[in-house]
């Protein structure tokens, strides 16, 4: 064998010639942390053997020569093209528990790469040994610490076949981690003035920390948490085996200790401090105020006791409001919150309630009425916590106060009348809660006193005090007859304990803090009045046959209202019947039964509508409870009168009666004069003649007499005599179809009037109902040209109309009027009328036969223009502006009318359409109307109608150009303002756009001919400058036509594309408009 050949793969036949005694090569030159692949032949002088294994092995990787330690990793990792970030973020701040190591950019990808992995060793002793603390493959890992020790790192490099290189590190790096951050920070109130902060000490074992430091803010205030980067300062400094720390607070002027929040945090303290731990606020505990009381201001100088049957309320010195209830001798309380704490026994050993409520006053309910109750307050911090009753916290409850609720008051109370000088009050006697608690009862009469500033205050004159639970009745006297009071009561109670033998009682000074205090039950007040006294002096005033009228005289004090009953016996016997009240001192009993005896009895009613009733027992009989009225008999009836007026000074009264026994009768004036008497009983009439005026009311009363009960009752009526008839009769002045007539009154105030056209047959015009108050009048809507008679009465005030009347001679009302045509509904021809346009031409109107259904004439009105009938002048010149930029011909506007005979405005529909034309000049024949300003292309004429409720003009769609005739026209279906109208711009909506004539008849004459734009169809109103496509029915294009001048009018001449006719059918078209918008309509051809 001659040696050996070491082969490399990284070059074909590449080798290194070894001696035969070689067992090893050294490879120089390569690469950091590279694979290298080799093998080895053995050869001779003539061959070469085959290869050994082929082997892979790594070079030592470099580690970085520097590192860089942080508590935190960088923000992203490297990338391809990011060289930018910044090499770690050198701090050199750790936490106690770990730290960050970082490889420089230099070792980066995409450089070249130093190393696979990475190995931290780190050393606690100052270098002196190093421990493997964990591998990496990215440029920066974490790894763990100690807390609380100096460290020194570094860094070596482990190759592709995980081998670190030996004897080969980065340069160290030397740190301190700091003390665990201290952990369940807690707090607990002590008192009103210390606070105790409280942590775990036991995670610090073995970690050779020296202390702990607690923190407060120097920047936000004690009660605020602080900002996160707020330092503080340290208020304590504690030793390593500290777990809590007491701090006591002093009161300043700013701020009291009591219920105060403080805001710590701690750090345990080594080499260096810990990260503070969390923060943490506490209050201190609350005080409870020194005492708390029901009574208080409310509001001064008003002192209120604010007791109830099952609740109360308390009030209590609170810190921060300003009062004057409780002066400067109790406590003020310094809480969040209180708690109110109530007991029926002494001590709050047993039966204790509680409450939390919130600033005073506050309410304690579900309480027992008449009961006692000790009651005192607890105190509550801003942490939800109640103050502790312990030695630290003297104040953690006021002084007891005690109590009784108030009793309910009496039941069933009531206060009525007694006498007419006297009350009397009861109530039933309650079975109470503690019936020993229950001193008595006070009353006294209600009244309204004045206070010293002089304002209106409660007080009681007489007041009076009843003892003992079980009295239940009180009576006031000496009182005003029928006045009106109003009584109150309550019940009084009192504490049964607090008397000689106990000791509190006894004490010197009294000790009143073991007082139960009372104040007896809510005031029930009950109105009442005294009794009314009856009337005296009661008298008949005067007796018909069904009426009776009573009199009495008012006592000193009147009765409020008086009671009239009443009795068909005699004396007070009875029975009594009530029949009604008065307010007076006279009542008329009526509808009584003629001829019968009648008693009465007045009783008395007080200002609460109380009866007096019982007088008599309660005054001994001195007083009674009605006046009597003797009895009395009703008189026989009066005659039933008529009157009925004779004449101008004639009345005829008659009657009837139904009374027996009847000796005459008398007949008196409205004033009970005697007129006539002695009548005989068989006469029914008296004709009283020679009165002295017309028109006038007389009032006459009959009386019989009998032989038992004298003049019996009277029977009044009224009547009226006839008017004079009116005179004169005569026609003022005359009309078409009015006359005006007058005539004299001759006294008269209301006629009435009727018309005959002949003498024989008359129509009433006015009666009664709604007669005239006039002597003149105008009748309205006759018919021209004929003959009237007129007749006109006089109406007394009754109605009854006079005896003769005034009639009229004939009255002819005028003929046709002039300027006027006659028209009739039986033309069996077109009826035409015409009429110059100054200045235009001239009008021409024809009614065709049967147009118009009555008889009558036709005004054509060529002045419109300056005196409209219809309307306003101002309305017609506003239309006329309006229709601009179109022009209303000058001289054009013509008024329509039709009237009937009688001189009515026919305003319906003709029965078939008349026809208005308008002849215009142009007698150059340059097609623009002569003496026009501005100019009007004949093309551009229209009709126009005026819109009287719109105002506004409107063109006539059917309207024609004659242009032979030199005429416009168009059929209308009635009478309005008419006028020709230069159309310059036919422009409008594409919802408005039409078609005319439709059907379209080529070569006819009338609507459905040729318009004055011409042979074929016209489409109006389209958007400026649309365009128009015109389908046969089987959808194929016949014709597209557009407005290309933009004035919203197209004409399509009927003709096919290639200019033939178009076949008579219907034709569908369709409306384009330049915005987008699409119309479809029918139009149809008839050759």
């Amino acid at each position: 064998m001659t040696g050996y050949k070491l082969y490399t793969s990284s070059a074909a036949g590449t080798h290194i010639s070894l001696a035969l005694n070689t067992s090893y090569y050294i490879d120089t030159g390569l690469e950091a942390n590279k694979a290298y692949t080799r093998w080895l032949t053995v050869y001779d002088a003539t061959e070469e053997g085959s290869d050994t294994e082929h082997l892979q092995k790594y070079t030592y990787a470099i580690p970085p020569a520097e590192i860089a330690i942080s508590s935190d990793a960088p923000t992203a990792a490297p990338t391809v093209n990011s060289l930018s970030l910044p090499w770690a973020r050198l701090t050199d701040t750790i936490v106690s528990t770990s730290a960050y190591v970082e490889i420089p950019p230099a070792y980066w990808f995409p450089n070249t790469v130093h190393a696979s992995a990475y190995v931290v060793e780190c050393s606690t002793d100052g270098g002196a040994t190093y421990v493997r603390n964990r591998a990496f493959f990215v440029p920066w890992n974490t790894f763990p610490t100690l807390s609380n020790r100096h460290y020194m790192i570094r860094v070596g490099a482990v190759n592709g076949d995980e081998e670190l290189t030996p004897g080969v590190y980065s340069a160290t790096r030397t740190f301190t981690t700091p003390p665990l951050t201290p952990e369940n920070f807690t707090a607990v109130a002590i008192s009103s003035y210390s606070i105790q902060w409280r942590w775990g000490k036991d995670i610090f074992a073995g970690t050779d920390i020296t202390g702990f430091k607690v923190y407060h803010s120097t920047i936000a205030a004690e009660d605020v948490l602080p900002e996160a980067g707020d330092i503080g300062e340290p208020v304590a400094t504690l030793g390593a085996n500290t777990s809590y720390w007491t701090e006591v607070y002093v009161d300043s002027a700013a701020v009291l200790t009591a219920n105060s929040r403080h805001t710590r945090w701690i750090k345990a303290v080594g080499y260096l401090e810990s990260e503070k731990s969390a923060t943490l606020q506490k209050y201190t505990y609350a005080i409870a105020p020194g005492s708390a009381t029901a009574v208080w201001l409310d509001p001064d100088p008003y002192w209120v006791a604010h007791v109830q049957e099952q609740s109360l309320s308390l009030n209590w010195p609170i810190i921060g409001v300003s009062s004057t209830v409780f002066g400067d001798q109790w406590r003020l309380g310094i809480a969040s919150q209180y708690v109110m704490y109530h007991s029926t026994v002494s001590g709050f050993t047993v039966a204790v309630t509680s409450t939390i409520a919130g600033s005073p006053p506050q309410s304690v309910t579900g309480l027992t009425d008449n009961t006692k109750y000790d009651l005192r307050i607890g105190a509550i911090n801003g942490d939800g916590e109640q103050t502790p009753d312990d030695a630290m916290n003297p104040y953690a409850f006021s002084q007891t106060y005690r109590v009784m609720t108030r009793p309910e008051p009496p039941s069933n109370y009531t206060c009525g009348s007694w006498t007419d000088t006297a009350m009397r009050c009861t109530w039933s006697t309650s079975t109470y809660v503690n019936a020993d608690y229950i001193e008595g009862y006070s009353l006294g009469k209600l009244r309204v006193c004045h206070a010293s500033d002089g304002s209106p205050v409660d007080c009681w004159n007489p007041l009076d005090s009843l003892a003992g639970v079980a009295s239940h009745e009180y009576s006031l006297d000496y009182l005003e007859t029928n006045s009106t009071h109003t009584i109150s009561i309550w019940v009084n109670q009192q504490d049964p304990a607090w008397v000689a033998g106990n000791p509190h009682f006894d004490a010197s000074p009294k000790e009143w803090e073991y007082y139960y205090y009372n104040f007896g039950s809510y005031r029930l007040d009950k109105g009442g009045a005294t009794f009314a006294t009856p009337p005296s002096d009661v008298a008949f005033d005067t007796v018909t046959a069904r009426s009776i009228s009573i009199w009495w005289k008012h006592p000193e004090v009147p009765a409020t209202s008086y009671r009239i009953e009443r009795a068909t016996t005699t004396k007070e016997a009875g029975p009594w019947v009530f029949v009604s009240s008065s307010t007076g001192n006279r009542y008329i009993d009526s509808d009584l039964t003629p001829l019968t005896t009648y008693s009465y009895r007045l009783g008395a009613i007080n200002l609460l509508g109380v009866q007096t009733t019982g007088l008599a027992a309660a005054t001994n009989g001195q007083r009674r409870d009605y006046s009597f009225l003797s009895s009395t008999m009703t008189k026989h009836t009066s005659p039933a009168i008529y009157g009925v007026a004779y004449g101008t000074s004639a009345i005829s009264w008659s009657w009837t009666d139904s009374t027996a026994g009847v000796l005459s009768y008398n007949i008196y004036d409205s004033t009970y004069g005697l007129l006539t008497s002695g009548l005989a009983p068989s006469a029914t009439f008296w004709l009283e003649v020679n009165l002295s005026s017309a028109n006038t009311s007389y009032t006459r009363n009959i009386a019989s007499l009998r032989a038992d009960t004298g003049v019996g009752e009277y029977g009044e009526v009224s009547a009226v005599t006839l008017a004079n008839p009116p005179a004169a009769l005569a026609a003022t002045a005359t009309g078409h179809h009015s006359i005006s007539l007058a005539w004299s009154g001759n006294g008269g105030t209301r006629y009435s009037l009727s018309r005959s056209p002949d003498l024989l047959t008359w129509t009433p015009l006015k009666t009664w109902s709604d007669a005239l108050t006039s002597a003149a009048i105008t009748d309205s809507g006759l018919q021209l040209d004929t003959t009237y008679y007129y007749s006109v009465s006089a109406y007394n005030s009754e109605g009854r109309v006079s005896l003769s009347s005034a009639t009229s001679a004939a009255i002819l009302t005028l003929g046709l009027p002039a300027g006027v045509t006659a028209v009739y509904s039986t033309a069996t021809i077109a009826q035409s009328i015409t009429a110059p346009l100054p200045g235009v031409g001239q009008v021409a109107v024809s009614l065709p036969a049967g147009a118009i259904t009555e008889n009558g004439y036709v005004r054509v009105s060529t002045s419109a223009a300056t005196v409209p009938v219809d309307i306003s002048k101002a309305s017609l010149d506003a239309a006329t502006l309006a229709f601009a930029p179109n022009a209303v011909v000058t001289g054009s506007i013509l008024e329509l009318h039709y009237y009937n005979l009688f001189g009515a405005a026919m305003t319906g529909n003709f029965a078939s359409p008349a026809r208005v034309a308008i002849t215009y000049t142009d007698a150059n024949g340059d097609g623009v109307l002569d003496g026009v300003t501005p100019q009007a292309p004949v093309d551009t004429l229209k009709l126009l109608s005026l819109d009287t409720t719109a105002g506004e003009w409107v063109p006539l769609r059917d309207s024609f150009i004659d242009r032979t005739g030199k005429t416009v026209y168009s059929d209308i279906s009635h009478f309005s303002f008419y006028s020709l109208g230069s159309i310059i711009s036919a422009a409008g909506e594409l919802e408005d756009s039409f078609a005319y004539p439709n059907p379209y008849r080529p070569g006819s004459s009338g609507s459905f001919g040729n318009t004055s734009f011409g042979e074929g169809i016209v489409f109006e109103s389209l958007p400026a400058r649309s365009r128009i496509k015109i389908y046969n029915t089987a959808g194929g294009l016949v014709r597209e036509v557009s407005d290309g001048d933009g004035d919203g009018r197209c004409l399509w001449d009927g003709r096919n594309s290639n200019g033939t006719a178009a076949a008579s059918g219907v034709y569908i078209y369709l409306v384009n408009s330049p915005a987008g918008g699409k119309k479809t309509g029918r139009i149809s051809i008839i050759r």
